[in-house]
């Protein structure tokens, strides 16, 4: 149950509307300063705030409908009346793409990468404000400790009453959200400065990272989306490996690209798919072993970082040669 922070009159203010609302203005201040400042483009700023939240809500509603219908009367009541239900972070992000794509179509946006820089920056430090709003609610919680540590919260079960302490899984998304928004923007900031960083690299980082950490983090909660055909793999966890192949083939590309091919890129991509393999294995294995979670998270943590960097020195390899405008182009160039 959400934690009233005032009551005015017959007015309920939550605490937990207080923190996403905060969240928002987080995300919108920054995007607006990051894009208007390297882009100028204060029409299309403008005009994409108002368009993703819009879209960004509507979206988020309903994956959240198809997910969890049978909170729902129906799907009629599901977008019509928002007093109750949630919103799945997903769609949000699909709002922003969807904007972002629009705006470039009608040409209000000229760079659709550099307008995602800015949305994957703007947003994650939204997400690490945002997700403290669970600090004051029931949502978002993750397996129940056996003993009381610094990351365990008290949660009273709804059927039994009893105490219960589970894993501060939104604390720990916030704090990975956090490092991930701290780290992105200093590469932005200094790549901007040195004017080396390409459009859209800061988007394709933070889907490699993010979709890391979401990988590992949504496995712990209780509270986790599926899809309606599968209840074994989160619909997070899918995005997230979507979101990271996505990122290893556009970086593997660009790293062939600069530097030809070369027998040594299949043991990287060797490297990729075992670690990819044995993130997958150790989920399978947590579902069966709970008891044995902090084993498997341990180790799926070591495979997500493994997998992490590798795509990091694709990257380098292919960078190495971009910024020397390509040896293998250059050469092939002279022939």
């Amino acid at each position: 149950m959400d934690k009233i922070a005032w009551i005015i009159g017959e007015t309920y203010i939550y605490w937990q509307s207080i923190i996403l609302m905060i969240a928002s203005v987080t995300a919108i201040l920054m995007f607006a300063g990051l894009y208007i400042g390297k882009s100028g483009n204060v029409a299309g700023t403008a005009a994409a705030v108002p368009m993703a939240m819009i879209s960004g809500l509507f979206l988020a509603r309903l994956v959240h409908w198809y997910c969890q219908s049978a909170a729902y009367e129906s799907f009629t009541a599901a977008i019509t009346d928002w007093s109750g239900g949630s919103f799945a972070l997903m769609g949000v992000f699909a709002g922003c793409l969807l904007t972002a794509c629009l705006l470039r179509l009608v040409r209000l946006v000229r760079n659709l990468p550099q307008m995602l820089d800015c949305m994957v920056l703007a947003g994650s430090a939204g997400i690490a404000v945002g997700r403290l709003a669970s600090l004051y609610s029931a949502a978002d919680r993750g397996m129940i400790l056996q003993r009381v540590t610094p990351l365990a919260f008290p949660v009273v079960n709804a059927i039994t009453g009893q105490m219960e302490y589970r894993l501060a899984t939104f604390l720990l998304q916030a704090m990975a959200t956090g490092i991930i928004f701290l780290v992105l923007l200093s590469v932005w900031l200094v790549g901007r400065k040195g004017k080396q960083l390409p459009d859209g690299e800061i988007t394709l980082r933070f889907l490699m990272l993010y979709g890391a950490a979401q990988a590992l983090l949504d496995s712990t909660r209780y509270d986790s989306l599926f899809l309606r055909s599968n209840g074994f793999v989160s619909v997070v966890q899918i995005l997230s490996l979507l979101a990271m192949v996505t990122v290893i083939v556009i970086f593997s590309v660009k790293m062939v690209k600069a530097k030809g091919w070369q027998w040594e890129f299949l043991g990287i991509w060797l490297g990729e798919l075992v670690f990819l393999g044995g993130a997958g294995y150790m989920e399978y294995y947590v579902q069966r072993h709970g008891d044995r979670a902090l084993k498997a998270y341990s180790m799926m943590a070591i495979c997500l970082m493994g997998t992490v960097l590798l795509t990091a020195l694709i990257r380098r390899l292919g960078l190495q040669n971009e910024k020397s405008g390509g040896k293998y182009a250059a050469a092939h160039h002279g022939r």
